[in-house]
């Protein structure tokens, strides 16, 4: 699709009028957005959150909650894409930019992809191992379950399972009311009077962005929009969306924050039975419900997660290339598609049957996503501000601004913090 093809079709759906804003519109654009919000919620997301929550108690909750508008401005724009061209991300870029920047945003997802995947799997493993199940026994019900979301061959079905399953990240919520959390701490955690001169608290922020912002977002959300079948029509509603689930990924991550920290002032030390896997502030309640709380929490963030970054893999992948693409098509019209899916994750499930000292490795990978995170941002914002790809739906001037800056700050931090941990600015 040319650039002035697009352009009439944004003009021409801008045209139809978006749907007024109710509940059976709501229900219509249930699923990109929301999946995509809640996998955010991921391995590396909760072990970042619980780290904090375990050296700074509740002192990440404000850069928690003013990461909630930046979320949703970020993924704002990439419903908008996929609803008003009716193209993925990376099929979007290619067809604006030439097939060798698509590739550079590709590739550099797919680069921290590698580290997520692992960290999800090691979560998976870590979750399993509080009710005493086995590595690899854990690891294999994980792939069959990731294999199985999506052959179903059909986009509802995979989006009603991935549904299902965010449910069980409300365990988090369930555990911080467990723990009696002291409600004058949790405001504490409000008060612009944080410990910023502290350095491992500057990196935890940034990590906490990291964990918060993935590229693999972008590229799933708009790919689900065009899956899903949704249009400029339904913007209302998938903007309503986007922030309900932005709201809700960090009121979960806040969770996390708020049952670590209220851990940590309690009487009574480790549970001991994880060696230290986890941070303090989870394994002084893996005993009890909290412990099943924990692992139900873990488990199927892990999953979720996996399911989610796998198949915007495999979305962003197929769309480079000009494969068939779509979870509506069988296996025999999208085979390149569907390996890539069910393979890709294989060899970091093996790597976290032996993987240690997790929380470290985390925490630096969500550092370096911040860095990795400008680069498919930089061509968001650029798509975002196209009228030829958007028409009059493009950004504005201010919104182009507040884009440009936000992802000029998040790089800038990414890699201050990047260049710190190698020890080359301290």
């Amino acid at each position: 699709m040319t650039g002035a093809s697009l352009a009439r079709s944004a003009a021409r759906w801008g045209a139809v009028g978006v749907r007024r804003l109710d509940l059976a519109s709501l229900a219509r654009v249930l699923g990109p957005a929301w999946v995509v919000m809640l996998a955010d919620v991921d391995a590396p997301s909760v072990l970042t959150a619980a780290k904090a929550g375990t050296e700074f108690g509740t002192a990440l909750l404000l850069p928690l909650i003013l990461l909630i508008p930046i979320l949703y401005l970020v993924q704002e724009m990439t419903a908008r894409l996929g609803a008003v061209t009716g193209r993925g991300h990376a099929e979007l870029l290619r067809e604006r930019y030439g097939f060798g920047w698509a590739a550079v945003a590709v590739i550099s997802m797919a680069g921290i992809d590698l580290l997520a995947y692992v960290a999800e799997f090691a979560g998976i493993v870590l979750g399993a191992s509080i009710v005493g199940i086995p590595a690899p026994l854990a690891v294999a019900g994980a792939l069959l379950f990731h294999s199985a979301m999506v052959l179903t061959g059909s986009y509802r079905r995979f989006e009603r399972l991935a549904l299902a399953l965010s449910i069980a990240l409300f365990t988090f919520v369930v555990l911080a009311f467990t723990v009696h959390p002291d409600p004058a701490a949790v405001l504490a955690g409000l008060s612009p009077a944080q410990p910023i001169g502290d350095q491992r608290y500057l990196d935890l922020v940034v990590a906490t962005v990291g964990a918060v912002i993935m590229p693999w977002m972008l590229f799933y959300q708009q790919a689900a929009t065009v899956d899903k079948g949704l249009r400029a029509q339904d913007l209302r509603a998938a903007r309503t969306e986007t922030l309900v689930g932005a709201v809700t990924s960090e009121l979960l991550m806040a969770a996390v924050v708020v049952a670590a920290a209220a851990a940590m002032t309690g009487a009574g030390g480790p549970a001991g039975s994880l060696a230290g896997a986890l941070p303090a502030g989870l394994e002084r309640l893996a005993t009890g419900v909290p412990a099943l709380l924990i692992a139900v929490g873990m488990v199927g963030a892990g999953l979720l997660a996996a399911v989610v970054i796998s198949l915007s893999s495999a979305w962003a992948w197929a769309e480079l290339f000009r494969w068939p693409h779509s979870l509506n098509l069988p296996v025999r019209q999208a085979p390149l598609f569907y390996l890539l899916y069910l393979v890709e994750v294989v060899p970091a499930a093996i790597v976290a049957l032996v993987a240690r000292d997790l929380v470290t490795v985390v925490i630096d990978a969500m550092i370096l996503n911040v860095v990795v995170l400008a680069i498919p941002l930089a061509f968001l914002v650029r798509l975002s501000g196209d009228r030829a790809v958007l028409g009059p739906l493009a950004n504005g001037p201010v919104r182009t601004t507040i884009s440009w800056t936000v992802t000029l700050g998040l790089l800038a931090m990414g890699l201050w913090s990047a260049l710190g941990a190698f020890g080359l600015l301290r």
